[in-house]
């Protein structure tokens, strides 16, 4: 299926209403506000809003599967497993998202499953929409961590700088709680320094 053929209305109340009837009510509300961010950053850097809202909408298809349910979609794709996922299981749900929607949805749009596969902790080599995911994510107006001052930070930057902005936000909350970082977010980290 072609981006033209799910980013159609049609295709995208489908899917609003699939997620309505599978999420709880406020996993549902986030991917919807993860959806308009995601749509207001596409606008701001020059992307394709239908795709990036449609991919913001999906970003969540998985998230509140069972570990088991995790561990089984994730693996379609190809990739380990890896310890760390099976102790942290969530870190899954991004995997095994793409995978719902490349086999029970049809679609084959690679940046769209390379985005979802990658938001929950990002990695190197991210393409524009799943730095647009991975910042929308973090960002959209119903989460509570946000504060004003870190939204006024990231006035001016660019994608790449919103991306770093995010992800030292989140090494640093894990860092604060003593828990371990993905060797993927490091990546990006290192990536993105190397960038500048």
């Amino acid at each position: 299926m072609n981006s033209a053929d799910f980013t159609s209305d049609a295709f995208v109340a489908k899917m609003d209403s699939y997620l309505k009837n599978h999420l709880s009510p406020s996993r549902y509300e986030h991917s919807a506000s993860t959806a308009d961010t995601c749509r207001a950053l596409a606008a701001k850097f020059g992307y394709d809003q239908k795709l990036a809202y449609f991919t913001g909408l999906a970003h969540d298809i998985a998230r509140e599967y069972s570990k088991e349910e995790l561990v089984e979609w994730a693996s379609r794709d190809g990739k380990p497993v890896r310890d760390l996922d099976l102790a942290s299981p969530v870190l899954l749900h991004g995997r095994a998202g793409a995978m719902v929607l490349k086999k029970e949805f049809g679609i084959e749009d690679q940046d769209v499953l390379d985005a979802l596969s990658a938001h929950t902790t990002g990695t190197a080599g991210m393409k524009s929409l799943a730095k647009i995911l991975f910042v929308a994510d973090y960002i959209e107006p119903k989460r509570k961590h946000i504060t004003p001052e870190f939204l006024a930070s990231l006035e001016g930057l660019d994608l790449d700088g919103m991306v770093y902005a995010v992800l030292m936000g989140t090494l640093n909350h894990l860092a604060s709680k003593g828990k371990g970082v993905d060797p993927e977010a490091l990546e990006l980290k290192q990536e993105l320094e190397h960038a500048e």
